[in-house]
């Protein structure tokens, strides 16, 4: 049930430190305060938190370096002082150095050897401090860090979904003894979701600050710290047994608290804790960077930019997922300009209202472009999103400098609303895990992708490699309902007459592969012979202007 405050907006953004992006949230008004998450999750763990705190604060919820949607550190074992570095180098880029800083479990850790190193936060806010006597060895933590190792045939979705059930019944997650098992209520399936989605967010990262906590003992730098630090933890929590030993650090600028399990007292005992030393501060603007979002009246558009700069950046549209989109970007990065949006519906982007046709896509793309500052732009539709690319070309003629297809959807079809179907979330089994990756797997080797039948085997490589899979999994995990927004309206419109209305240069890839069946009947087209490898399509496209292909 929606809370009162779930109405609260929630902006996101990232900033670069050290060349590495660091994406936030953040929302409310009034004195800042910030909010870091344990692993493997993500500033989503803390939405409906941020908007509880929103009626006082200004509130900031980071990515942890590897999680979410922030890079990674360099560091191939990075150390908890060295997650405390750059989360200080952030904190001072935002102007958040001496806000009250809040942090659980893994980045409670992080937090305190940031206090310990000369952090200036005016209230520190531990939940959950792991303090064993005995840090673990590392033939324990190998186990528990199992590598998490997406593979092109899918069966690590298998173990990962044991695996996170199993961590929310089991301490450690692979001693499955009675006694090992947490005292707390299960969580619910929306909470399982959430934590799936971050979950393969981090994917092979998931471990990196996990890992670097279970190596840190807090102990000396509790003793240590010189700033106001309240240690505290819910009675439900594995790691309340710590309050003990955290409370005989022998450091009066330390307290620690006991609380209860009941999540709306925690919450409102979390206003109160971080309301010392909050102060009114200005977040600086996002400045452009290779990953950012662009508004539009509908929401916010998540893009991704690559390439040298150019006037005429190409803007390519894959639907229902960017998996071709990225494949495409990477190999015509070499030679211009690109952007790749998650398309409204997908990934990061906002979805638009239910019923949203051609023309409302259109003019979401085209309104985020206004506001990235682009002028022009030649647009690369692919698939399903090629209808797209002829709407925004029909719509912005003065926006678009040219169009190129990569195939399309048949011309006169009725496709119906099984095309890509919304994805519910299995709780036991996992099994919409296994249903999207089979999904986008077929998508590559048949179109559409659930005819089977002869005619349907496609002509290119499939793009089958375990990392881009992994990533076009993770986009659908975060909107299963909306996913395929974007392509249901590429072909419900009047396919037959949007081309007509295209005036910029159209070219066309032909392809003996089922999904270029129709380009023969763009008469407007110039038809180019496509090649099997997109490195070699890319170099075509990028040369356009001067090679001018002749239609054959």
């Amino acid at each position: 049930m929606p809370s009162e405050h779930s109405s609260i907006s929630i902006t996101r953004a990232y900033v670069c430190v050290h060349g590495r992006l660091v994406h936030y949230r953040t929302c409310g008004q009034g004195p800042c305060v910030v909010l870091l998450h344990d692993s493997p999750r993500s500033s989503r763990l803390h939405l409906t938190t941020m908007q509880f705190l929103a009626r006082r604060f200004t509130v900031v919820a980071l990515d942890t370096p590897g999680y979410g949607l922030s890079d990674p550190l360099p560091a191939r074992d990075p150390t908890i002082e060295d997650f405390a570095a750059f989360l200080g180098e952030t904190l001072r880029q935002l102007g958040l150095a001496r806000a009250p800083l809040y942090a659980t479990h893994t980045s409670a850790k992080i937090a305190l050897a940031l206090a310990d190193a000369g952090g200036a936060m005016a209230q520190l806010v531990l939940d959950g401090l792991s303090m064993p006597e005995t840090p673990a060895d590392d033939a324990f933590i190998a186990r528990y860090m199992r590598p998490f190792a997406p593979d092109p045939g899918g069966a690590y979705l298998t173990a990962e979904w044991s695996r996170q059930r199993d961590m929310l019944r089991w301490f450690p997650w692979f001693d499955t003894r009675p006694e090992r098992r947490i005292a707390m209520e299960a969580p619910d399936a929306a909470w399982m979701a959430d934590y799936g989605i971050d979950l393969f967010s981090a994917g092979p990262h998931y471990s990196d600050a996990y890992a670097a906590a279970m190596r840190y003992d807090p102990a000396p730098a509790l003793a240590r710290v010189t700033v106001p630090t309240i240690v505290a933890a819910r009675r439900d929590d594995v790691l309340h047994a710590y309050l003990a030993r955290a409370g005989a650090c022998g450091n009066p600028m330390v307290t620690t608290q006991s609380l209860p399990a009941d999540t709306a007292q925690w919450r409102e005992w979390l206003l109160n804790a971080l309301a010392d030393g909050a102060r009114e501060t200005a977040l600086p603007a996002p400045q452009p960077a290779a990953r950012h979002y662009a508004d539009h009246r509908g929401g916010a558009l998540h893009i991704t930019r690559s390439g040298p700069p150019d006037d005429q950046p190409w803007l390519i549209l894959s639907a229902p997922t960017t998996l071709q989109a990225h494949v495409w970007g990477r190999d015509l990065s070499r030679f211009c300009g690109v952007i790749v949006p998650d398309l409204p519906g997908f990934g990061e982007s906002d979805p638009l209202p239910p019923g949203a046709n051609l023309s409302d896509f259109a003019q979401a793309l085209s309104e985020a472009i206004a506001k990235m500052g682009v002028k022009r732009v030649r647009v690369l539709g692919i698939g399903m999103a090629a209808p797209l690319a002829a709407a925004l070309a029909a719509a912005c003629p003065d926006r678009v400098a040219m169009v190129a297809i990569d195939g399309l959807p048949p011309i006169g079809r009725t496709w119906g609303p099984n095309l890509y179907p919304a994805i519910p979330f299995d709780a036991l089994a996992g099994t919409h895990l296994h249903r999207i990756w089979h999904m986008l797997r077929d998508g590559e080797t048949q179109w559409p992708w659930f005819d089977n039948s002869p005619a349907a085997r496609r002509r290119l490589p499939p793009i089958l490699a375990a990392d881009a899979l992994h990533a076009a999994l993770t986009g659908v995990l975060k909107q299963p309902e909306h996913w395929g927004q974007a392509a249901h309206a590429s072909v419900e419109g009047n396919l037959a007459t949007l081309w007509d209305a295209v005036n910029a240069p159209l070219v066309a890839f032909r392809h003996a592969d089922p999904a270029y069946a129709d380009t023969p009947r763009l008469k407007q087209a110039r038809l180019i012979a496509r090649p099997d490898d997109t490195a070699a399509a890319a170099h075509i496209l990028a040369h356009l202007d001067a090679a001018q292909p002749e239609a054959s």
